[in-house]
């Protein structure tokens, strides 16, 4: 009978959240509107305490977002030992220049020709995070980044 191992697991410290938010580029976005919950996976840049991201002009994700602003979002890591990351917040959806250059600019980590971007047919979005928790096994390794 093979025995099955137990790990235990602890608080991530606030340094420890930003770091593995840093770190990773896809997480999952949940929303939710009436009893209809959703979790959808978007790519995104952490940057300055928000989250940044991008999303189709038309969709269930616009949608829900238009409908209750309320969202958090999920990431983690699981490997040997795990990690796991959750933010609570409210998102908003962008279509001005600026802000389309800043998110696109940091979601592709390069400068944009301006066409490319005026021609976007998409919104950037936020999370303004108003709450962050993480865990992680006792077994996790940061490793000396922190």
């Amino acid at each position: 009978m093979m025995q099955r191992t137990v790990h235990q697991w602890r608080e991530l410290t606030k340094e420890e959240i930003e770091h593995l938010l840093t770190k990773h580029s896809h997480g999952r976005l949940g929303l939710c509107v009436e009893n209809e919950p959703y979790i959808v996976p978007v790519a995104y840049k952490y940057f300055e305490g928000a989250i940044y991201f991008h999303s189709a002009k038309r969709g269930k994700k616009l949608d829900f977002i238009k409908k209750n602003n309320r969202v958090c979002f999920e990431i983690d890591e699981w490997q040997k030992a795990w990690a796991s990351v959750i933010c609570h917040g409210r998102a908003a959806l962008h279509d001005d220049f600026e802000s389309k250059r800043k998110g696109f600019e940091l979601l592709a980590q390069q400068a944009m020709p301006e066409e490319r971007i005026r021609s976007a047919d998409a919104y950037i979005g936020t999370i303004d995070i108003e709450q962050m928790t993480g865990r992680c096994s006792t077994d996790y390794e940061f490793g000396s980044v922190l």
